[in-house]
């Protein structure tokens, strides 16, 4: 089901052509810290926010994040 709801966001993302992504840093109960990745894009000139996924986070540095949204694409295909 998850795999399903995640393949009809990013065909929606790649409808609009235009998207920005989002990191957020948060800590789940464990007090783990995480990076929830959100996507925004515009469907039917509405703007949308999606929650796409829970990322571990190594590190609050640029680079990092930006290495974790590369393989995120990646293990999708390239799809957005």
């Amino acid at each position: 089901m998850g795999k399903q709801v995640l393949n009809e966001i990013i065909l929606r993302i790649q409808l609009s052509n235009n998207y920005s992504v989002s990191f957020d840093s948060t800590a789940d109960e464990g007090h783990v810290d995480l990076l929830a990745l959100i996507i925004r894009y515009a469907q039917c000139d509405t703007p949308v926010e999606r929650f796409v996924k829970l990322l571990p986070n190594q590190g609050y540095k640029t680079q990092e994040m930006f290495e974790k949204l590369i393989k995120f694409i990646a293990d999708h295909g390239n799809y957005i």
